[in-house]
């Protein structure tokens, strides 16, 4: 009798303190977060475009080159554990591709150059998501990124350039994404690489990624060309913990 009476008496001394003990983790996980370190910066640099170029227009489009832009970001990162942080970020980014037509022709023994270079450009408002893998010491360290972006094309330009021996000025044409069935929401992936380096009460950062576009740009019914956006970039930066 004893023994079930100790045993009855344990179990619901555990069920009692089932609460507590819950609330005592909850308390614990609460202080660990709240802990954790929260870092907020800025970055910038430039960015090198182009878009996929499938089989089905290949025939009857020019090659699409890599063409120049800028992004520009603000972000958090708060440390999860030592080494591991998430990154969520608010980015300004241009892409785009590059096209080049044009022919040469021979006047007397000089030879001209005529032809027009177009710079198809998309302004994105970008929201990625980054996981960061950091190693080193508190000088310097090296790290690694991964993860999902959200983007929304806000305009995009046709910026033309005809060639005739000079390059006379660009011709500047606003696109009308509506009209090309042009998927304004893209969703991409980031992977990258970067260093770290303490300076002042932060660290400098210079970091290089790639990102490719998962969304097609053109699904409409009638045509639904395999084209998506791809582009690497390299950005210099600075956070700073709070």
């Amino acid at each position: 009798m004893n023994s079930k009476s100790s045993f009855y008496k344990n179990s619901n001394d555990m069920k009692t303190n089932r609460p507590l003990l819950l609330s005592l983790l909850l308390v614990l996980v609460s202080a660990g977060m709240a802990a954790a370190q929260w870092s907020i910066g800025v970055r910038g640099g430039g960015y090198m475009g182009t878009v996929t170029q499938p089989e089905l227009i290949t025939s009857f489009t020019p090659d699409f080159h890599w063409s120049p832009g800028i992004s520009a970001a603000v972000f958090a990162e708060r440390e999860l554990t030592n080494g591991i942080s998430i990154r969520p970020e608010l980015v300004y980014q241009q892409k785009g591709f590059l096209m080049r037509e044009g022919t040469k022709i021979n006047v007397g023994k000089l030879p001209i150059n005529l032809g027009v270079k177009s710079a198809y450009r998309v302004d994105y408002a970008e929201a990625p998501l980054l996981l960061k893998l950091a190693a080193g010491n508190e000088l310097a360290k090296v790290y690694l990124i991964a993860g999902p972006s959200v983007g929304y094309a806000i305009d995009a330009q046709l910026v033309t350039r005809p060639q005739a021996v000079i390059e006379f000025r660009p011709i500047r044409t606003n696109v009308p994404l509506e009209s090309l069935g042009y998927n304004r929401f893209e969703l991409s992936g980031i992977a990258g690489a970067g260093l770290s380096l303490k300076a002042g009460a932060g660290e400098i950062m210079i970091e290089g990624r790639y990102q490719q576009g998962i969304t097609r740009l053109i699904d409409v019914p009638i045509v639904r060309a395999n084209v998506r956006n791809q582009g690497v970039s390299v950005s210099l930066g600075y956070k700073i913990p709070f």
